[in-house]
């Protein structure tokens, strides 16, 4: 049995071996095979690849080294997780499921203000006319839109997702749930900060 930092719940765990490719050698020794590994903790218990020793169930080498997720305090916390989700999935490379989940963030954003009629884009203009985001993030709103919808119906062998796609998307998503989201929030502890400075005068 392993223990390291698991990717993805960052705690200092053990690791049971529930998958082994016997089948052929793989890694730095003829003893080595590919094979996955659970987390231990009891909170997590998500699967990495790796390199197993084959008698001694020693994970020589794991993947993802890093599953990099990000944190929306402000933002409610369905829609925060799955952006979260979304950064978690571009840090792994899985940069097609990180651009479909930036499109449901901005459904769910626009569902979370009470538009919920009509297709995805004119959910989008309509948070504009309600003044929900401004123009410029109805424009950021629509090619997250767009993105999404080349994941779902483009062929994806002779139109590739690129890692800088996905990262050039997911920082749109992350503005408009700063503009939406964060800023206000920040704004008005910044307010009641200074009205309770006032209060004690």
């Amino acid at each position: 049995m392993t223990s390291f930092i698991c990717p993805h719940c960052k705690a200092f765990s053990t690791f049971s071996v529930v998958w082994l490719d016997n089948s052929r050698q793989a890694g730095p020794t003829s003893s080595t095979r590919h094979g996955a590994s659970r987390c231990n903790n009891p909170s997590c218990s998500k699967v990495i690849g790796g390199y197993v020793h084959q008698s001694s169930g020693e994970v020589n080498d794991w993947w993802p080294r890093h599953v990099g997720g990000k944190e929306f305090p402000d933002v409610p916390e369905h829609i925060a997780s799955t952006a979260d989700e979304a950064h978690q999935s571009l840090s792994i490379g899985a940069h097609r499921g990180a651009i479909a989940l930036a499109r449901a963030v901005v459904e769910a954003t626009a569902k979370d203000h009470g538009i919920t009629k009509g297709m995805l884009d004119k959910k989008i203009d309509e948070m504009a006319k309600q003044g929900v985001i401004s123009d410029a993030m109805k424009d950021a709103a629509h090619e997250i839109r767009f993105a999404g919808n080349e994941v779902a119906h483009a062929d994806l062998a002779e139109e590739p997702i690129t890692k800088e796609d996905a990262e050039e998307v997911l920082a749109l998503m992350d503005a408009i749930l700063t503009r939406v989201y964060q800023e206000p929030a920040q704004v008005a502890r910044v307010r009641q900060r200074r009205e309770e400075r006032r209060g004690g005068e």
